[in-house]
């Protein structure tokens, strides 16, 4: 198919990868007078898998060129317990942090260079359907891709379960480990912070909920030099699929918050079901894809409720009401009761049959996370 994916960050990059291992044709639109924000973020090990299945580029290659740095896993401090704990990822697999700007310049260059994707320097205004497909800058596509970030209307869903909604980025001395991204518990919320041995830098963002504090107060407790501030209203997409020829992903799509790098994962998840949707376009794969995202959506939530759940060292209004709240939605989750919940979890620390998993989590990810939350030898 004649695909036109819109934005040029990280999630048109993931989008435009799962899509090229179905052979579509893609044009990426672009804005050249707006620069991709340059934070620091990380992955979960699919994404360093799909860059190596579909453009042969490896995790070691980028390393090396300074682009990505490594990520065994997170490196939790001060949640649950206060007892320091990691949790690595399954079958001992590898992911990576980068910096937005490097990353995207680099993958972006090597699809144009090489004439896998056509560019094409643009803003969009319009999208425009027709009796047979999209019309973008008087250029006709089978389908096209939203990828170009945040959008004000009326179209989102607010979510079930949401915890922080600002960040001020920073850059900090190496405290920790050079292999793992920090999720550092605070009074206020978290922290996380992203290794890059390489250039000697510890980049950071502080996270926390602007409704209970204010910029300015944060501001005097990191006492060091911000070069970004951010807030957002969490939220997701009715539809990922908005009609037969239109679909969103990215920031477009969805936002709640960095914890465990789910919102990349999930970026790469539904990038999957509009591949899906592309292999057969009809009204039921319409509503199942549909029908899929908002599950996969209510998974997320889910699965950021299971790390609230535990609280922190903390007993700050923040922590009391997320924790709250997560416990809440727990008990709303599964089967009306959270007793449910962890008797799941009990047999699957004896049987590994599944009963307890969530979202993108193996029971693996289950028995770290849960154990190293109350601070127990995992079994």
């Amino acid at each position: 198919m004649n695909i036109a994916i819109i934005g040029k960050g990280t999630s048109s990059i993931i989008t435009c990868l799962v899509l090229l291992q179905k052979n579509h044709d893609l044009t990426i639109f672009y804005d050249p007078c707006v620069s991709p924000i340059n934070v620091g973020e990380s992955t979960t090990p699919h994404i360093q898998e799909l860059l190596h299945k579909t453009l042969g580029i490896s995790i070691h290659e980028l390393v090396d060129n300074g682009i990505f740095s490594y990520k065994t896993g997170i490196n939790f401090i001060n949640w649950g317990c206060g007892n320091n704990f990691h949790h690595n990822f399954s079958g001992s697999k590898i992911a990576n942090h980068f910096e937005t700007r490097p990353f995207n310049d680099f993958i972006h260059d090597y699809l144009e260079k090489n004439k896998i994707v056509k560019y094409i320097p643009k803003r969009v205004n319009k999208i425009l359907l027709t009796d047979c497909g999209v019309l973008i800058n008087n250029k006709n596509f089978d389908f096209v891709i939203n990828c170009a970030g945040w959008e004000d209307d009326d179209n989102y869903i607010l979510p079930i379960f949401s915890s922080v909604n600002s960040a001020k980025l920073f850059i900090d001395e190496f405290e920790y480990d050079n292999f793992h991204t920090l999720h550092l518990a605070t009074e206020d919320g978290w922290q996380f912070g992203l290794p890059f041995p390489k250039q000697n830098i510890f980049k950071c963002g502080y996270l926390y909920d602007k409704n209970l504090i204010s910029s300015e107060d944060i501001d005097k407790k990191i006492k060091k030099k911000i070069y970004g501030n951010f807030s957002w209203t969490p939220r997701y997409s009715k539809h990922l699929i908005k009609n037969p020829f239109v679909a969103l992903n990215g920031n477009r799509l969805f936002f709640i918050e960095p914890l465990q790098s789910l919102s990349l994962y999930y970026t790469y998840v539904f990038a999957n079901l509009i591949s899906d949707y592309l292999d057969d376009i009809n009204d039921q794969k319409f509503d199942e894809i549909n029908y899929r995202y908002i599950f996969e959506m209510w998974a997320y939530q889910i699965s950021l409720a299971y790390h609230y759940q535990y609280g922190s060292i903390y007993d700050t209004k923040f922590w009391q009401q997320s924790k709250n709240n997560a416990l809440n939605i727990i008990k709303s989750s599964f089967c009306g009761n959270d007793q449910v919940f962890k008797m799941n979890i009990e047999r699957d620390l004896r049987y590994d049959r599944g009963y307890s998993r969530i979202g993108c989590f193996e029971i693996s990810d289950i028995k770290q996370i849960h154990y190293g939350m109350l601070g127990e030898k995992i079994i």
